[in-house]
């Protein structure tokens, strides 16, 4: 940078008036009041200029601004000019450029905090030197406009941030609005436009381009402005999940999306991941994305993103709520086709109990009289979970009643019924549905049980002596295969031994390191309390696999039915 060598504008003025003769005195001061009533910079130039030349009657004049580039090299910019032609507007040797030109007088501008360049003046017309008074007088004149280019630049600097803060008022009025406008309830491809809509207005972008995270891939949403992703590499198109901050796109890095015209991404940000990412392009005007720009846009983005991610939570609450009615109605069938209290018979004890989930399986049991000395004992489980495993149950129940009210004990084929119980349910359920059942038949009197198993836990008998028999005899699972036929068994069970019928509930019940209470505890518990009373055996069995599972953890159905014959 040249050196100026200048005293500061208010002591130069103040020795030059000391020279300077009243008439020039007078210009000067007419001069100061033109320049400081104007805060153009570009006038104040050519104001300075026109006196100048008007003054010495000079046919070349400029004013020469400079800054220093990066390299730290200076670089000499031609502000203002008369009589230059083919002057370049910027250049690094101001010597050459003064002899190339002819201006042979170079009088710095300098203010107090800076130097600001030069008043570079040609030769007079009359080819006269330049006199200590008129060097003087222009060194005043540099002075004067010092200080008008300093104001000038103060109020262009005050315009500049004036501007950039009207375009933050803007951008979050925007902002603003968009959140008034988002509604959790709104389709996401609404909300995304609206999104686009906002931003491209703000900016003047040309074009933009939302992709969707979807099991791990980016798929488009939505576009505008005529773009595409059609052949962006997938391996491209992953590395934006990514992204956590807005990216401006390089040609290194993401080739193929800049040569599609894509010059920033901005990420979707959810609480726990990438929901997308927005694409865009350029601006109408060329303009580069600022910082403030990609703060601005992330922001927005980000609005977007929770209000999308609050949707989705919204879904799911109601998606909840439907389930939860559903499972409610579930309850409610399940708890009808149980038996509200269970009939007392003579000579033998019965206790029963059914402990659902939280998701209301399919568990069934029920003890029906068929006449004085009969009694139906049964059990079953359903596939799957809430209502229509409770309208199986249902159907099963209906069956089970309708061919258990005629019975006669001399023409009842327990066998036979509990094959056309499997047909009703075949025909009418999907193929995915089944049951597995137990069922039999006590006669009061000879203590003999006729049972079919199809394909349920086999029923545990305890003798006295705790050996165990397991009543296997039967079928398959009902509603698989139609037209089959079953097995019965018939077991006389002696006086004190236990009759134990169970769901899987029990058997596989989890502890906290996931292993199962399996048959083999539920076989030690029947033994060692095979001498109490049948609710208290299973009480007992309850308790132990209550106390097996982690509190709250209950998996499936708990359903259990003990029958213990008397002395």
């Amino acid at each position: 940078m040249p050196e100026s060598g200048a005293p500061s504008p208010l002591s130069a003025l103040d020795k030059s008036t000391e020279a300077l003769g009243t008439l020039d005195l007078n210009s000067l001061l007419e001069t100061s009041k033109i320049l400081n009533a104007s805060l153009n910079l570009e006038f104040i130039l050519s104001h300075i200029l026109r006196t100048a030349m008007g003054k010495f009657l000079v046919s070349k004049a400029a004013i020469i601004t400079f800054s220093t580039g990066e390299d730290l090299i200076d670089i000499y910019h031609l502000a203002s000019s008369r009589g230059l032609t083919g002057a370049p507007q910027n250049f690094t040797d101001l010597e050459a450029f003064g002899i190339q030109f002819d201006l042979n007088l170079l009088v710095p501008i300098a203010s107090q905090k800076r130097m600001i360049g030069f008043i570079a003046l040609g030769k007079k017309l009359n080819k006269s030197e330049f006199s200590e008074a008129e060097r003087d007088f222009i060194g005043t004149l540099a002075s004067l406009a010092a200080i008008a280019i300093d104001n000038a630049d103060r109020i262009d600097e005050m315009e500049r941030v004036n501007r950039s803060l009207d375009l933050s008022v803007q951008k979050l009025k925007t902002l603003f609005e968009q959140a008034k406008n988002y509604s959790p309830n709104m389709p996401r491809e609404e909300l995304l436009k609206m999104l686009f809509n906002a931003v491209s207005g703000q900016m003047m972008i040309r074009g933009m381009v939302a992709l969707r995270e979807e099991d791990g891939n980016l798929v488009v949403e939505l576009t505008r402005g005529g773009l595409s992703i059609e052949h962006i590499p997938k391996s491209e198109l992953q590395s934006l999940l990514n992204l956590s901050l807005p990216e401006k796109l390089s040609k290194e890095k993401y080739p193929e999306l800049v040569n599609a015209g894509f010059v920033i991404a901005i990420p979707m940000r959810g609480s726990t991941k990438n929901l997308g990412v927005i694409l865009s392009s350029g601006k109408f005007s060329d303009q580069s994305f600022s910082d403030s720009d990609l703060d601005f846009l992330f922001l927005a983005v980000s609005q977007a993103a929770t209000t999308i991610e609050q949707s989705r939570l919204f879904a799911e609450a109601l998606e909840k709520e439907v389930i939860e009615k559903e499972l409610q109605v579930a309850r409610e069938i399940q708890a009808m086709l149980l038996p509200k209290e269970l009939p007392k018979f003579r000579g033998v004890e019965i206790a029963a109990v059914n402990i659902p989930s939280l998701q209301v399986g399919g568990d069934y049991y029920d003890i029906i009289k068929l006449d004085d000395r009969h009694i139906f004992i049964g059990i079953a489980d359903v596939t799957g979970k809430g209502t229509p495993a409770a309208l199986l149950m249902a159907n099963l129940q209906a069956s089970i009643k309708a061919y258990m009210q005629p019975f006669q004990v001399k023409s009842f084929d327990l066998a036979g019924t509990i094959a056309n119980i499997n047909n009703i349910i075949y025909e009418n359920t999907p193929a995915d549905k089944f049951i597995t059942f137990f069922g039999g038949i006590l006669d009061l009197e000879t203590r003999i049980f006729h049972s079919v198993n199809a394909g349920h836990n086999p029923p545990y008998v305890i003798t006295q002596q705790g050996e165990v028999k397991s009543l296997t005899a039967g079928g398959v699972i009902l509603g698989v295969v139609p037209k089959i036929t079953y097995e019965s068994q018939k077991t006389k069970l002696e006086r004190s031994e236990v009759l134990f019928l169970y769901t899987d509930g029990i058997t596989e019940a989890e502890n906290a390191s996931k292993e199962l209470f399996e048959p083999t505890r539920l076989l030690e518990l029947l033994k060692a309390t095979r001498d109490e009373t049948a609710l208290s055996i299973l009480n007992r069995v309850i308790d132990a696999v209550r106390a097996f599972q982690p509190p709250g953890k209950q998996i499936d159905d708990i359903t259990a039915i003990c029958v213990k014959v008397g002395n």
